[in-house]
């Protein structure tokens, strides 16, 4: 009775297992992303609306940031529209000159900074993002972390250690 027990507790183990790993698999297939689009009068990079939030956060101040924050989807396509219309350098032409470029920092960022620097999340992409290209960028090495510096004829420049899984933090 004992040997026979273990084989048939085994055996239906193995059967809960099975099942379990199958409405695991199904319930997840189901999952879809919910992804809300943008609508507004802007030519972004994307029309995932999630996404160009994420990017705001980085270029719009604190404070007006966290107003938008707590604004309803069509509040939000108003602000930014009108966001962007204030600072149109040229209202002459069709385009925003800053939302090209804009546009330009962010495709370009997430080709850089994809996969394991985190994309659109990583440091480099956020700085990346705000302050354009660095003009010079040097490689040296701190107790066997690769270390990046970005120079900008600003003035400014940013420090970029490895975790030795691709990703780079800022340091300073």
């Amino acid at each position: 009775i004992g040997k026979e027990f273990h084989f048939l507790n085994g055996v239906i183990m193995k059967i809960n297992l099975l099942i379990f790993l199958l409405i695991f698999t199904y319930s997840c297939s189901l999952k879809k992303y919910d992804k809300t689009l943008y609508v507004g009068n802007n030519n972004y990079w994307t029309d995932d609306f999630s996404e160009i939030e994420l990017v705001m956060s980085y270029i719009i101040d604190g404070k007006d940031y966290r107003i938008m924050r707590k604004m309803n989807y069509t509040e939000k396509i108003d602000f930014l529209d009108s966001y962007w219309i204030k600072l149109d350098p040229n209202t002459s032409t069709v385009n925003n000159e800053l939302i090209d470029e804009l546009n330009l920092r962010v495709i370009e960022s997430k080709e850089l900074f994809s996969g394991f620097d985190g994309g659109l999340l990583s440091d480099r992409a956020k700085i990346y993002i705000i302050y354009g290209p660095p003009n010079n960028e040097y490689e040296s090495y701190i107790d066997n972390f690769k270390l990046i510096t970005w120079e900008y004829k600003t003035g400014f420049h940013f420090n970029f250690i490895s975790d030795n899984f691709g990703r780079y933090k800022l340091t300073n």
